[in-house]
């Protein structure tokens, strides 16, 4: 349940969101309330220039744990009103964060409290501000170094953020891979991000394969390393891509792989 919006100028606003940014978006989602707004329409109306749009997506986080904020289908923004109890630990429960914490090691680098003296958040998969959900197959245990590198990695394709949550939002894999490749239109693609997308409706034990079954429908991709802050990244840059064909992917490129084994059996 949900009470009344406070002014954009009201003391109240100031007293429960504490950022100046913060504040400028709700001014903007205030404004629109009757006109959803997707993340490029919000940083256009907070005049953001390159560079400058790193804090947007942890802001509006922030801005949903006070306020009820929509996203709908369309990855379109909607302020409904102001909870009547604020949102504690992203809205994550007692019981989720032990279940993501219980082995106790990063899952990324694999460090642990004990052995390694880190200390683990619960991170989401895909960010709350792309469409994330507190749902457990989106949570996952990260030590503070793994989780801030992410949140920074991530906050540069705040450009993007739109596109990355259509993409995720197919039911098949190999299409929210696809689809998340043509979104960065040639420009490299990081794997955790392909692969965090991959597993955004359900868990690939492989999704490199599911990479390489696009091949067999025509698609091609380079792929690249790069130094990126003392780490080495895999990166993905689209060359071409085909028309999903009718029907289920995965059946199609069955049938595809099929197809070209037997044409290459001796008569």
């Amino acid at each position: 349940m949900t009470n009344e919006l406070p002014l954009p100028t009201s003391d109240e606003l100031a007293s429960l969101v504490p950022h100046t940014q913060g504040r400028a978006i709700y001014t903007v989602l205030y404004a629109n309330r009757d006109n959803p707004l997707s993340i490029a329409q919000i940083r256009e109306a907070l005049g953001l220039q390159a560079g400058q749009q790193e804090q947007l997506g942890r802001r509006l986080r922030d801005l949903r744990k006070v306020f009820e904020v929509e996203c709908d289908n369309n990855n379109l923004y909607t302020l409904k009103g102001k909870r009547a109890v604020p949102l504690a630990l992203d809205g994550i429960s007692a019981a989720d964060r032990a279940w993501v914490l219980r082995d106790k090691r990063c899952a990324q680098c694999g460090r642990t409290p004990d052995e390694d003296h880190v200390k683990l958040h619960v991170d989401h998969k895909i960010p709350q501000a792309w469409g994330g959900t507190n749902d457990r197959d989106n949570l996952q245990a990260l030590c503070s170094e793994c989780n801030e590198g992410k949140k920074n990695l991530y906050a540069t394709y705040d450009d993007f953020a739109d596109e990355i949550q259509a993409a995720a939002n197919y039911d098949e894999p190999h299409k929210r891979i696809g689809e998340l490749l043509k979104a960065f239109n040639g420009k490299p693609v990081p794997s955790d991000l392909v692969e965090m997308v991959a597993k955004a409706k359900q868990y690939q034990d492989d999704w490199q394969k599911r990479m390489r079954e696009l091949r067999v429908l025509g698609w091609r991709y380079s792929y690249t390393k790069k130094k990126d802050d003392n780490r080495v990244r895999s990166f993905f840059i689209l060359e071409h891509y085909e028309p999903w064909p009718e029907g289920n992917i995965a059946s199609v490129i069955r049938q595809q792989e099929l197809r070209q084994k037997q044409e290459k059996l001796p008569d």
